[in-house]
C-alpha cells in the first residue's frame, strides 16, 4: 500500500510540472476512469467528476459519442462503455436507460456498417463490455442479437492467432485493448 502511495505522489508531483494541454474527451475513457473504485477501500468511485461528466454529456438520443460524426462502432462502444461506469455505480438511472433503450434501438447499425470505421480493438473490447454489463443483470441488450455472436466470433479468431504468453514478451495490436482481455 505505502508503494503504490509513493507511485501515486510521485505521478501527481509530475504532472503538477506539465503545462496545461488540450486533448479531447472521450467518453469511453472517462468511463474506464469512472470505474476505479476509491483507492482507500470506499465504495465510491476514485474520480466522482468522470461520473458526473458522462452524465452531464449524454447525446440527446440516449448515446455517447461525437454528436458531429456518427460511427455505429464508435457509438456503441462509447455508449456501452458509459451504461456500464454509471451502472457500477448505480447512479443516474435514468441516463443509463436511455443508454440502454440506444442500444437496443440500434445495435443493428453495425451490420451494415463499414469495417474501415471499426475502433481499434472494437472486436475484443465490445465482448468484454458486454460481459460487464451482463454481469451488472443488465438484461434488455440484444445478446444473443446476430451481429453480437458475429464479433465474439471475430474477438474468438483474433485472440486464437496469439497466444497469451506472448503478450508478455512482444509488442502486438492487443496491447491496445487491454481493458479487453480482463476475463482471459
Amino acid at each position: 500500500v505505502n508503494r503504490i502511495k509513493e507511485c501515486i505522489d510521485h505521478i501527481k508531483a509530475m504532472l503538477s510540472t506539465i503545462d496545461e494541454g488540450r486533448i479531447s474527451v472521450s467518453p469511453y475513457d472517462t468511463a474506464w476512469i469512472g470505474l476505479i473504485r476509491d483507492l482507500e477501500g470506499r465504495d465510491i468511485p476514485q474520480f466522482p467528476s468522470t461520473i458526473e461528466w458522462i452524465a452531464q454529456h449524454q447525446l440527446h438520443d440516449g448515446s455517447w459519442g461525437d454528436e458531429h460524426f456518427f460511427s455505429a462502432y464508435d457509438r456503441l462502444v462509447n455508449t456501452l462503455a458509459c451504461v456500464v461506469a454509471l451502472r457500477s455505480w448505480n447512479v443516474h438511472g435514468d441516463k443509463s436507460g436511455k443508454g440502454i433503450q440506444y442500444m437496443k434501438e440500434n445495435l443493428y447499425k453495425l451490420e451494415n456498417e463499414s469495417a474501415e470505421h471499426m475502433t481499434c480493438g472494437f472486436e475484443v473490447i465490445f465482448p468484454a463490455l458486454l460481459q460487464k454489463a451482463r454481469n451488472l443483470g443488465i438484461e434488455d441488450i440484444p445478446y444473443d442479437a446476430p451481429i453480437v455472436k458475429e464479433i465474439h466470433n471475430a474477438r474468438d479468431k483474433k485472440l486464437e492467432k496469439i497466444p497469451m504468453e506472448l503478450l508478455h514478451e512482444v509488442q502486438t495490436s492487443l496491447l491496445f485493448s487491454l481493458e479487453g482481455l480482463e476475463n482471459l
